[in-house]
C-alpha cells in the first residue's frame, strides 16, 4: 500500500503538529505528528495525495510540496505492507480545521518541533532532513 507522509510549514518556517484523536481506532495514540495517508485510486500522483491529504486534515490549501527522496517501509495494524513516501509543504496562512484524526494543532520552531513530533525514527536525522528542506 502507497501512503504519504509530509511535514508542513508556513512562510515563517514554522512547523505544523497535530495532536493525534487518541480514540480514534485507526489513528489511535495520544501523539503529536504530521499529516499522513493513503494513496487513493483517483489520485494521480503522490502529489496530489499530499494536497489532498493536507487539505482533509487541516483544511490548509498548499502553495508547493517537495518529494525529499525518502521512504520508509513497515507493516501496518493489519499486516498490510505499506512504503510511504516524504514529502515537505509550504502552505497558505488559513483557518485549520481538523478532521476526526487530531483533536489539536501547533504551528512550532524546528526545535520544539523536533522534541515533540512522535517520530519511529532518529531525531537527529530528522533535524537535519528538516534543516535542509526548511
Amino acid at each position: 500500500m502507497k501512503k504519504i507522509l509530509t511535514f508542513i510549514k508556513n512562510k515563517d518556517n514554522k512547523l505544523l503538529l497535530l495532536h493525534n484523536n487518541p480514540i480514534d481506532p485507526i489513528h489511535g495514540g495520544d501523539i503529536w505528528y504530521t499529516v499522513t495517508g493513503g494513496v487513493e485510486e483517483f489520485d494521480n500522483t503522490l502529489e496530489n495525495t499530499v494536497i489532498r491529504e493536507i487539505k482533509e486534515e487541516t483544511n490548509l490549501d498548499v502553495i508547493n510540496t517537495k518529494y525529499l527522496e525518502i521512504n520508509y517501509t513497515y507493516t501496518n495494524r493489519k499486516g498490510i505492507e505499506c512504503i510511504e513516501y516524504v514529502f515537505i509543504s509550504l502552505v497558505e496562512d488559513g483557518n485549520i480545521i481538523l478532521n476526526e484524526e487530531s483533536i489539536g494543532y501547533k504551528w512550532l520552531n524546528i526545535n520544539d518541533y523536533i522534541e515533540e513530533i512522535y517520530w519511529y525514527g532518529n531525531k537527529d536525522e530528522l533535524r537535519k532532513i528538516l534543516e535542509k528542506n526548511l
